[in-house]
């Protein structure tokens, strides 16, 4: 009767109304961005390719995010009447000043932006709701928090998978060859961006309650931390001390994956720590104590090598955005690690102040993370193609000669940091070659030659074409090596409109793999027999007597595709792989699927190595 009790409409409608009157703005962003979200899905005409929802949407997560945080300061503060005016009218600036700097064709930095200020708010919302003196209740809070968020994630799977099971029975039963499938999209979004928000809400503590009253600790979270997560620690921790011992012992220096992996060890173990706090101070978890004490102990070796394979990769590459973040936690690290170890206070909620305080921080000023790493990587540019002679007094000058391939790759993809992060526009000194480019092409019809990089179809001059046009050397994709950049693979595009072609004019087909075209083939009709030669890439026709007819060039065919494409390896459009042409004996059309092909350097012309097509002919009647 108990359970009943608590799931009756009247407890439930009771519960969401008190929630509705404590988080009013909070409530009113989960509604919004539910249904912001419906009508991405939906893709609504009226909205259809528009930005702007995008953008409306992250907006509305971070306006559900910041009133939460501000309710909970006010809840705790003893001028709550008196700010809160204050306190709300800043939120609400905030975030319009949000949309209105934020692009509404967001970079990469928009989406950095965005990433801090959501960090910043969840690192808030862990400490927002303790000013009481008691430190214990730090871990009480939290313990609450993390219980409630695992619950909720938890109901709305639940409810989703049980919701997404009847509406698939009525789809099969009822509706099978007409239904609208975007409703199981819609039931997702209800749940976990309106269900899982105000679930989450109602169960936070209120003001009403006292630190410590009525908490009991739950008995499965501390079994999952005392002996799952206090092992996995421990485990990891011998896994990085080994492999620093390998560092000694080889004198290799670390890889720049390492310092991901240090991070994530001590981020994982400080969550242990905070919410394992609330029992430190009982006889039976004394041993709660030392291990906090040795654990940043343990660290200080791992922080070593965490410089060493951050200030390694950033002395080869420059700083970007995700690097000033990994060395910004480095220091971090640091400074918590020797505050835990000396101080005699050892006030864990710093832990997430300090990482709210530096998520913002770490944005604006000529200290920001954006500031930084666009100087950075603008130097490292700068210097490289001086060193190439392409750029002299400022003016970029298209090289003849090559140039060595660490250097083409680097620059490549300091290039494509600018086309992602802020705009090629950013670099002074290509905007006159970019500019030159862009008038060249406009007038183009072929825009793939242009566009050939998928982010880049917003861009008058396509990265890649920027650095062949612009810069004398093809551009060097991040997964190539010196092998694969001298290698070429074009193939007919996967996803394009199903074309029907008009054949009724030709009498003869061959599908033509050079692979396994070994030996002369007998054309019945016409008496002729078909030969690949690839040695010359030319398909020829012969008499029986192996007299020749007439051959086509393949070759010439295959030079215009690769002089068009601008491309290292990818897909092209179908029309560009179609080639209709005659010669005194043939009227014919070729339709390539795809084709490889090598060089010795970037200099040379590619080498033909292997090619798949289609081939329609007609033999013209003799005189």
């Amino acid at each position: 009767m108990e359970l009943l009790k608590r799931i009756s409409i009247r407890t439930i409608t009771g519960e969401f109304i008190r929630t509705v009157k404590r988080f009013p703005l909070p409530v009113s962003f989960s509604i919004l961005t539910c249904i912001l979200l419906i009508i991405e899905i939906e893709n609504y005409s009226f909205f259809d390719n528009s930005p702007i929802l995008v953008k409306s949407i992250f907006i509305s997560i971070l306006g559900f995010l910041f009133t939460l945080v501000s309710t909970l300061f006010l809840e705790r503060s003893d001028n709550r009447d008196r700010i809160k005016f204050i306190m709300q009218t800043i939120v609400l600036t905030l975030l319009a000043y949000l949309f209105i700097t934020l692009p509404a064709e967001f970079r990469e930095t928009d989406y950095i932006t965005f990433a801090s200020y959501l960090s910043a708010s969840v690192f808030s919302l862990m400490f927002v709701y303790t000013k009481n003196k008691d430190e214990s209740y730090f871990g009480i809070y939290n313990i609450t928090l993390f219980m409630r968020g695992f619950t909720s994630f938890v109901f709305s799977a639940i409810l989703f998978g049980g919701l997404a099971s009847s509406l698939f029975a009525v789809q099969q039963l009822f509706f099978a060859g007409n239904f609208h499938e975007e409703l199981y999209g819609d039931i997702w979004v209800i749940i976990i961006s309106f269900f899982a928000p105000v679930h989450f809400m109602s169960g936070l503590p209120d003001d009403r309650d006292s630190p410590n009253s009525n908490f009991l600790y739950p008995k499965a979270l501390r079994i999952l931390l005392q002996y799952i997560m206090t092992l996995l620690v421990s485990l990891y921790l011998i896994i990085l001390y080994s492999y620093t011992v390998k560092i000694i012992l080889t004198r290799i220096w670390p890889e720049g994956i390492v310092s991901y992996l240090i991070i994530s060890y001590s981020l994982v173990g400080i969550v242990t720590l905070i919410l394992l706090s609330p029992l430190k101070d009982s006889d039976e978890f004394k041993w709660i104590n030392s291990f906090s004490k040795y654990f940043f102990r343990a660290l200080l070796p791992l922080i070593i090598v965490l410089f060493m394979a951050v200030l390694e990769r950033i002395s080869e590459y420059g700083i970007t955005e995700k690097r000033y973040f990994i060395l910004m936690l480095s220091f971090w690290l640091s400074g918590i690690t020797l505050y835990m170890i000396f101080s005699k206070k050892r006030d864990l909620k710093l832990l997430p102040v300090t990482l709210s305080v530096l998520s913002v921080v770490s944005l604006y000023g000529p200290w920001g993370c954006f500031s930084v790493s666009k100087n950075s990587q603008l130097s490292i540019l700068e210097g490289l193609l001086s060193k190439n002679h392409i750029l002299v007094n400022s003016d970029i000058r298209k090289t003849d000669a090559s140039v060595p391939f660490e250097d083409r790759k680097s620059i490549s993809s300091i290039i494509s940091y600018f086309y992602d992060n802020h705009g090629i526009d950013k670099v002074e000194f290509l905007k006159k070659t970019y500019q030159q480019l862009a008038a060249e092409s406009k007038d183009k019809n072929d825009k793939d030659a242009q566009h050939n990089f998928y982010r880049d179809f917003d861009q008058a001059v396509s990265r890649k074409m920027l650095v062949k046009e612009g810069l004398g050397f093809d551009f060097v994709d991040e997964w190539q090596n010196e092998n694969t950049s001298n290698f070429l693979n074009i193939a007919v595009k996967y996803f394009h409109d199903p074309e029907i072609e008009d054949i009724s004019y030709y009498d003869s087909y061959i599908d033509c793999r050079d692979n396994l075209i070994k030996d002369r083939i007998l054309d019945k009709s016409s008496g002729l027999y078909l030969k690949y030669n690839a040695k010359d890439l030319s398909l020829v026709f012969e008499t029986e007597n192996k007299d020749s007819v007439t051959s086509v060039d393949l070759d010439k065919y295959v030079r215009k595709i690769i002089a068009e494409s601008n491309n290292i390896a990818g897909e092209a459009e179908p029309e560009k792989m179609k080639f209709i042409d005659s010669n005194d004996k043939l009227d014919y059309m070729i339709i390539f699927r795809n084709f490889s092909a090598t060089r010795e350097n970037e200099k040379d012309p590619y080498k033909i190595t292997a090619v798949y097509f289609g081939f329609y002919y007609k033999v013209k009647p003799s005189d």
